[in-house]
């Protein structure tokens, strides 16, 4: 009973720190415009405004299908973002408590490495970037795990834990796609190697059929639905051109030349500065293959896929991988015997890589740590998006209001709703843009001279709309390079 009263106060100051820290980020304007894109997607699924063959090929699919559900069962307004990425942080905290426990490690032990870990910087961060990042964290753990039980015993229940957490990772972040891909190769050496010299081809088809599968018909939703096969595997908002530019001006146009290999070495260099553990035990156990496989082949593959995220820029760019460290961290002290034999050595060196992981995430997340030196100095990190929202915020009590919210879907959230908004994949908006003709009680344009009103619809198809406004129509809100009209 008191294990369990632990277990439910670790998840609950878990669930709370994170929630907290979230919403705060969110305010701030720390969140990425993929998370933001991701809400506004989710609320206009649950309000029931978005067309049947757009929630079909949604990407990522796991994230964006949990949200809309829990928008669904949630009242309006709730941050369910906010709410999913703790619930799913202090699942993650729960499981590691969990298997402390089952390995013997005492319960105050165990409860300072469950902190050391959910609360690393660099899983901080991947809760701030909202529900995906934090859903590829826990499948990222997942895969982990399962390929330290597939090198110790290959067996039918370990090889399909591996293919079935390599499938939850593809589909719940475009990095986790990535991984996806460099993973392939790799697997070679994360079975035993009886199993290689006669069935290697058979052991790595199984690990890859059921990730290869659900790709190939998810194309061929996205090809039926959106109409293109590979529409899902878009770079996000935040791309890898952002990141580049950040990562050069702190290098000073790089280390090595070339951005695809700096960004394999920042993913090395991420782990050594936030998880010194893992290579302390990696030299630990260096004369035992089965332990030291599986932990090259997770720093490897993660490496690999930074590498082809911007070599490629099918991705977006390799940021997320910065929880790789304090999640291969738990998964060796879960699977490595030596290092718990050493428990005097681990908590030191936790606290070693929790405040290492802050000169880490400077390293793998330039540009985010750029944005939160702004937010604690008092400055607004990102104007534009604070303006969509309040704009959204004065369209509340107004149905019928005409605006491009694929463009700027910060106004989805401001609203707290979609129901009323008409965007591009409502008829009258695209008949609106396709006859030149504006019959809707309220129009929304952004100035086409700022950010993102150059590519607003609105302003593409009627680039007088914002200075002029439209015949039969009164400005009733002009705020931040926004105005909305009301027809009179």
């Amino acid at each position: 009973m008191k294990r369990v009263i632990s277990l439910a106060a670790i998840m609950l100051i878990a669930f709370t720190a994170v929630f907290a820290v979230s919403k705060s980020a969110t305010n701030a304007g720390l969140v990425p415009d993929d998370a933001v894109t991701l809400w506004a997607s989710a609320i206009t699924a649950g309000d029931g405004q978005m067309p049947i063959g757009r929630i079909v090929a949604a990407y990522p699919t796991i994230p964006f299908l949990a949200t809309a559900l829990l928008e669904l069962v949630t009242p309006a307004g709730t941050p369910t973002p906010v709410l999913l990425t703790g619930g799913v942080l202090a699942l993650l905290a729960g499981a590691l408590f969990v298997s402390f426990g089952r390995l013997g490690m005492p319960a105050i032990d165990g409860t300072l490495m469950v902190f050391l870990i959910v609360l690393h910087p660099a899983v901080l961060r991947a809760a701030i970037a909202g529900p995906a990042e934090m859903i590829f964290t826990v499948f990222l753990f997942l895969l982990g795990g399962a390929l330290f039980e597939l090198r110790a015993r290959s067996a039918a229940l370990e090889v399909m834990a591996v293919a079935l957490s390599l499938l939850g990772l593809a589909f719940s972040h475009p990095m986790g796609a990535a991984i996806a891909c460099a993973a392939v190769p790799l697997f070679v050496f994360s079975v035993r190697p009886e199993l290689l010299s006669s069935w290697m081809f058979n052991v790595v088809l199984t690990l890859v059929f059921p990730t290869a599968f659900c790709v190939a018909a998810f194309s061929y939703m996205s090809w039926v639905f959106p109409g293109s096969g590979w529409s899902f595997l878009m770079a996000p908002a935040e791309g890898v051109a952002t990141w580049s530019a950040a990562f050069s001006d702190l290098f000073e146009g790089g280390l090595t030349g070339s951005l695809a290999l700096d960004a394999g070495i920042a993913v090395v260099v991420t782990l050594l500065l936030a998880a010194p553990i893992v290579p302390v035990a990696i030299v630990w156990v260096r004369r035992r293959r089965p332990l030291v496989a599986p932990a090259l082949v997770i720093i490897a593959m993660t490496a690999i896929a930074a590498s082809v995220a911007v070599l490629t820029g099918m991705f977006g760019d390799p940021a997320p991988l910065a929880v790789m460290p304090p999640i291969l961290a738990a998964i060796i002290i879960i699977h490595v015997p030596p290092v718990r034999e050493r428990m005097a050595l681990v908590l030191p060196l936790l606290v070693l890589g929790w405040f290492g992981g802050l000169a880490g995430l400077a390293i793998a997340d330039p540009r985010g740590a750029m944005n939160v030196r702004a937010a604690l100095k008092g400055r607004t990190v990102d104007v534009e998006r604070v303006a969509a929202i309040n704009l959204g915020s004065a369209t509340v009590g107004r149905d019928g209001v005409l605006v491009d919210t694929f463009n700027a879907p910060a106004i989805v959230l401001g609203r707290g709703r979609a129901r009323g908004l008409l965007s591009p994949s409502d008829e009258a908006f695209t008949l609106g843009v396709l006859f030149a003709r504006i019959d809707t009680p309220f129009i929304a344009v952004p100035d086409p001279q700022v950010g993102i009103g150059a590519q607003d619809r609105l302003n593409k198809a009627f680039p007088l709309l914002y200075r002029r406004g439209a015949a039969g129509y009164r400005l009733i809100y002009d705020s931040a390079n926004w105005r909305l009209f009301a027809r009179n």
